[in-house]
């Protein structure tokens, strides 16, 4: 069996102009030792005659009903016989034909390896720069990208799949698990790997109660003592830099996008 280094997976529903943008970006990569798994959640509006169409450029194809994002993403993850695996959903693509072998040339000795990620929304594009040094302090309000980040197969069985319980802040949740509780180790790429569309669910602002209540769920239960600064901080900050941007004073996603 020929040695695979990278499942790169990518979950569908509905989106397939999205996709044939994340698709082409994947087969236009020079890096040519990975798989490519497509999770389709039972599409309808053509997305599954596309896939089916160039059915021999996919090593896996999936396409039924699903519990939701991350019920799909770990279905791929079970299909995935990469030693990493890097999740570019539809919509999302990477940056240019070398991103997946910027990712792949520094992944040795690390669990995760993750690059800087571009934000596309309303035709502007701002880079996303992430740090060299990850603690509880930035989790507390980032997170990694997943479109730019390699993550160990082995990571799954060790910490567990993605939390279907949760709608948004599974990944987020995943991340703190396997850094902050785990210590494993990781690495900063200094290059924009991937261009995230930012009409996901995750980048609606109408999205941040639940974020914030999903984060509190995994807080409270499993890192008690990061827990009342993060309350204590989303008051000081969230909360009136919200109101700014909900008047138009300041502009949405101001804080989180270095210009």
């Amino acid at each position: 069996m020929v040695k695979v280094d990278i499942s790169v997976i990518t979950i569908n529903l509905n989106n397939l102009h999205g996709l044939c943008k994340t698709v082409e970006s994947v087969l236009f990569q020079q890096f040519k030792s990975f798989e490519y798994i497509v999770v389709d959640g039972a599409s309808t509006d053509g997305s599954i005659p596309y896939l089916q169409s160039i059915h021999d450029k996919l090593t896996h194809l999936v396409s039924e009903t699903d519990g939701g994002i991350y019920d799909a993403m770990n279905k791929g993850i079970s299909l995935a016989k990469g030693e990493y695996i890097l999740f570019l959903n539809s919509g999302d693509f990477f940056n240019d034909s070398l991103s997946l072998g910027k990712l792949a040339a520094q992944k040795s000795g690390y669990a995760i390896v993750y690059g800087n990620m571009a934000l596309d929304g309303q035709g502007v594009r701002n880079v996303q720069y992430y740090p060299e040094r990850l603690n509880m302090d930035y989790f507390l309000k980032e997170t990694l990208p997943h479109p730019s980040t390699l993550i160990k197969r082995e990571l799954f069985q060790q910490f567990g799949f993605y939390r279907t319980d949760f709608t948004i802040v599974s990944d987020w949740a995943f991340f703190v698990d396997v850094i902050i509780g785990g210590r494993v180790k990781y690495h900063h790429v200094d290059a924009v790997v991937s261009v995230f569309n930012m009409d996901g669910v995750s980048s609606q602002s109408d999205s941040f109660k639940l974020i914030r209540k999903e984060m509190d769920s995994h807080l409270g239960t499993h890192y008690r003592i990061h827990y009342m600064k993060y309350k204590i901080m989303w008051a000081i900050q969230y909360y009136p830099k919200r109101i700014l941007q909900k008047i138009g004073l300041v502009p949405e996603y101001a804080g989180y996008v270095k210009m």
